[in-house]
């Protein structure tokens, strides 16, 4: 009988335990849902959770494929370099040809006073076409500049000269060949450019002066 009461009493004091704890929370899930259920509370919990997740998992998916992306033009990069140089390869050694030409262009210009000078001048002449047929094999091609208007991107203006019987900015001399070596200028041609603006300027400069006088 006494161990039925002891019982009796132990469980009745755990209640009594319990009872502000589970008041507690209580008070605080009744706090923190604002007046509302229980279960509506947690629903919209779930839903701010789940749509945080959301905006977490794309803006993961946005870096991965910025990543991605980045990756892919690094390597396209990487590609273009390494196609470049070896469509490139052979430039050093063509730029060093090109210098033995100008060379031969020069000795092949000066007039030949002897039968034997114009001979020598012949073979020299024959070489000189030889390393341009090799040149052009590989696709090195001189520059046409002579006659045409001036283009910066192919040519070096180094002269001026006014000549009001050809049109502006025509290309009246060459003074050094230029070449393309494919696609690339590996050697602009230095060129003396006709500027009849300049020569206007200077008449017009001329007569201002006379009339001061």
């Amino acid at each position: 009988m006494n161990n039925k009461t002891e019982e009796k009493e132990v469980v009745q004091e755990e209640i009594v335990n319990e009872t502000p704890n589970c008041q507690a929370n209580h008070e605080e899930k009744k706090h923190h849902c604002h007046g509302k259920g229980h279960s509506e509370c947690c629903q919209e919990k779930a839903n701010e959770e789940l749509t945080m997740a959301k905006q977490t998992i794309l803006e993961l998916q946005n870096k991965l494929m910025y990543a991605q992306a980045e990756s892919i033009n690094y390597r396209k990069r990487k590609d273009e370099e390494v196609a470049n140089t070896l469509k490139y390869a052979n430039q050093d050694l063509i730029m060093d040809l090109l210098n033995v030409i100008g060379n031969l262009d020069h000795a092949a210009s000066v007039k030949a006073e002897t039968e034997k000078e114009e001979k020598i001048q012949n073979g020299i002449k024959m070489i000189n076409q030889q390393f341009r047929d090799i040149l052009k094999k590989y696709g090195v091609v001189e520059i046409e500049a002579l006659g045409y208007p001036f283009d910066g991107n192919y040519m070096e203006a180094m002269l001026v000269e006014s000549n009001p019987e050809k049109p502006d900015d025509m290309v009246l001399e060459v003074l050094m060949k230029g070449y393309k070596y494919k696609e690339r200028v590996i050697k602009p041609a230095v060129v003396k450019v006709n500027k009849v603006d300049q020569l206007q300027e200077e008449k017009v400069s001329e007569n201002e002066e006379k009339g001061n006088d």
